[in-house]
């Protein structure tokens, strides 16, 4: 069935010809991206790899054409450019840099432009509003910094990609306040703490993705000058998962259905996961109209009945139609677990997942999926996972850097060996570091530990070695085995100091190649550690450049900026896009599995009673909605309002994740969450409906054949 649908597919759209516009759609997993491959391959008949574009919304959602141009053994005249609206735009922002300089008034003295990344674009944010928090800023609104930054930033790029002018901001964001009269001001204060940012940037040639996107709108996908270069650098566009892109991304391929000899542009029914990103499916599906030929393909390529009719049936209680379909069975396939607390939960799921593995399940057909995914969560599920011998792979994109117990020690340890940073190091904070990097060290020996080996001296803290130690007995509790691993590290920190100060990338680098990752260490089969670790190393380097140049930072100050800057919560940009290696059982927060856009045979659903698989996260100071362009200004925010939306978006998850899933769902409930209260979510409401359903049609199934 699969073979024979995908060549029926493909063998579709090779009838339509190269030339002119084709739009594809159709649900997910009917085979749309696998067409077009065969489409990709006759266009290299006619035009050379170099000339054709492709673009996604994110470079996950790129994978299958990578994978299929690598697998080519020829290079048909070049390899195409894959890429995003903002990687495209950052390319012609260089060739055109000098005119862009002069016409969008920057001033720095650099020759090129500086692009920011999320963490570079909040340091600099940081340095715009912590002044104005002096002054009394945002005293309306009670949050943490690092959350302050990110939001004004999130509403520069909202109105960067919708075309609004910064001085837009705070009217879109009164229309859409539940009670303007209290975050009012604060708005304003937003709206002036962002035209700030901008002015920086245009006074130190930085480029923010929000300057980016209003570059791009206003001279990159408009101007003769850099449209003409484009159209004869390419003659053909392939655009996937349209839906997940902006209306800044469909101007620019409704000017290329104008431009481009050949343009391909695929959509997704019931897409539209990356809403709160900027992301309109209405605006995507308009582009149907400008194309030459419009085709659907409508019919899974591999299906399974039972999570079809499963599928329908929850989606009908989740949208609470009048006219719902006849009661039916929760099919085969659907198992709903009950358990009384999270620790039974992880339990029962990693037992489940050791079944199907013994059963023959291959380990990357198991996703483990929540509405988000925490420290905690992860750390338990991936813990047990790994006493049954069975890989894990998790995905957590948006994860801030202390976030991983392991660059947190790496941390720890820098600030120890480098004492003129000034930067204290509590007791706790270095029990836990010995903690994650010393193998069988219990709380109560690490306790102990942390108390003799963390020292003071001036004008910082040191680590006195193990074997300095005169109380005999206490060596004797802590073991010798593990005192030589901490001597280890305290002689390699003392070297270190000795032979002089290194940049905090080369520092973090020596000390894992050259300590942690040894095999008597916790760190040495840590594969996630070691990737987190390797992803921290390129964001110190970004940052030493950046900074450098920006703020004529030493070396001695870059390191201490930058562990300063992740301990206010920054984000990393060097976490934006995680891809699955294909090998482990995938623990990820269901919207990024779905933004891998792959399926699985078996996917388990964590707490389905949590609101976090309703509700959208919380963001006082920003609005996804109010900046799109069919928001009416003046129409109001409501209870009734966010509650229709939260709806709609639950649905589109769960047929999302639903479409994705080829055998089975393993869904749990915890009675008593972690806060001691009762779950009962939207989710789980649906769930029990579509129970009761269940049973009514057991009950008039019986009743029938009585009679």
């Amino acid at each position: 069935m699969h073979f024979d649908q995908n060549n029926a597919n493909k063998a579709k759209i090779l009838k339509y010809p190269i030339e002119g516009s084709l739009f594809i759609e159709g649900p997910a997993r009917t085979g749309k991206t696998s067409a077009c491959l065969a489409r990709l391959d006759k266009i290299f008949e006619q035009i050379p790899g170099y000339q054709i574009l492709i673009i996604t919304p994110q470079q996950s959602l790129a994978d299958p054409y990578r994978s299929h141009l690598l697998e080519k053994s020829t290079a048909y005249g070049g390899f195409p450019r894959v890429t995003t609206i903002s990687g495209l735009a950052r390319d012609l922002v260089s060739i055109f840099w000098p005119v862009i300089k002069t016409t969008f008034g920057f001033k720095g003295e650099s020759s090129e432009p500086i692009f920011l990344s999320l963490e570079t674009a909040q340091y600099c944010m940081a340095r715009i509003v912590d002044p104005l928090l002096e002054q009394g800023y945002f005293q309306s609104v009670k949050i943490d910094s690092h959350r302050l930054y990110s939001q004004i930033i999130d509403n520069l790029n909202k109105a960067a990609i919708h075309g609004l002018a910064l001085d837009m901001i705070s009217s879109r964001l009164v229309s859409g306040a539940l009670d303007p009269s209290i975050l009012g001001n604060a708005f304003i204060q937003i709206e002036e703490s962002a035209k700030s940012f901008r002015l920086f940037c245009l006074n130190n040639n930085l480029i923010d993705f929000s300057l980016l996107m209003h570059i791009a709108s206003e001279f990159l996908f408009t101007e003769t000058m850099s449209l003409d270069y484009m159209h004869s650098r390419f003659q053909a566009l392939i655009a996937d998962n349209i839906e997940e892109d902006t209306p800044l991304a469909h101007d620019f391929y409704r000017q290329g259905i104008k431009s481009f000899s050949s343009v391909t542009l695929i959509y997704d029914h019931n897409g539209g996961f990356r809403t709160f990103l900027g992301a309109d499916p209405e605006s995507a599906y308009r582009l149907k109209s400008d194309c030459d030929h419009a085709m659907q393909l409508l019919e899974p390529i591999a299906t399974h009945q039972s999570i079809d009719q499963f599928r329908m049936g929850l989606l009908s209680c989740i949208d609470r139609q009048r006219e719902e379909p006849a009661p039916s069975k929760i099919p085969p396939g659907i198992d709903l677990s009950i358990y009384q607390f999270l620790p039974e939960m992880i339990d029962g799921i990693v037992e489940k997942i050791d079944q199907l593995v013994r059963a023959g399940t291959p380990l990357n057909k198991i996703a483990v999926l929540s509405p988000y995914l925490s420290d905690v969560l992860k750390f338990a599920i991936t813990e047990k996972l790994a006493k049954k011998d069975i890989i894990p792979h998790t995905s957590r994109p948006s994860r801030k850097y202390l976030s991983s117990s392991a660059i947190k020690a790496i941390f720890t340890l820098a600030k120890i060996a480098h004492p003129a940073w000034d930067l204290t190091v509590s007791h706790f904070e270095f029990r836990e570091c010995l903690m994650r990097l010393i193998k069988n060290l219990d709380v109560i020996r690490a306790e102990q530990t942390a108390k003799a080996l963390l020292g003071k001296n001036e004008p910082g803290q040191f680590f006195r070695s193990f074997d300095a130690l005169t109380n005999l007995e206490l060596q004797e509790t802590i073991t010798f085995s593990i005192g030589q691993d901490l001597v280890q590290i305290s002689t390699w920190l003392a070297n270190y100091a000795a032979a002089g100060f290194s940049p905090l990338d080369i520092f973090t680098q020596r000390l894992f190649g050259e300590v942690l990752s040894q095999p008597q260490f916790a760190l040495h089969s840590d594969f996630d550690a070691a990737n987190d670790i390797a992803r921290v190393i390129r964001s110190i380097r970004t940052f030493r450049a950046f900074s450098a140049s920006i703020f004529a930072f030493d070396e001695q100050a870059l390191g201490k900026a930058y562990i300063e800057s992740v301990e206010k919560g920054l984000l990393p940009s060097s976490f934006a896009s995680i891809h699955n290696d294909g090998n482990g059982v995938l623990i990820s927060p269901a919207h990024t599995f779905l933004m891998q856009n792959r399926a699985v045979d078996y996917q388990f659903w964590l707490d389905i009673g949590s609101l976090g698989w309703w509700e959208r996260l919380y963001q006082p100071l920003t609005n996804p909605y109010v900046y799109q362009k069919n928001w009416e200004v003046g129409s109001g925010w409501n209870e009734n309002r966010e509650f229709a939306i939260n709806q709609k978006m639950m649905a589109k998850l769960v047929n999302g994740l639903l479409l994705r899933c080829q055998r089975g769902v393993f869904a749990s409930i915890v009675q008593t969450n972690e806060f001691g209260a009762q779950n009962s979510g939207p989710l789980l409401k649906a769930f029990q409906k579509l129970a009761r359903k269940s049973r009514l049609a057991e009950f008039e199934g019986d009743h029938v054949q009585s009679a």
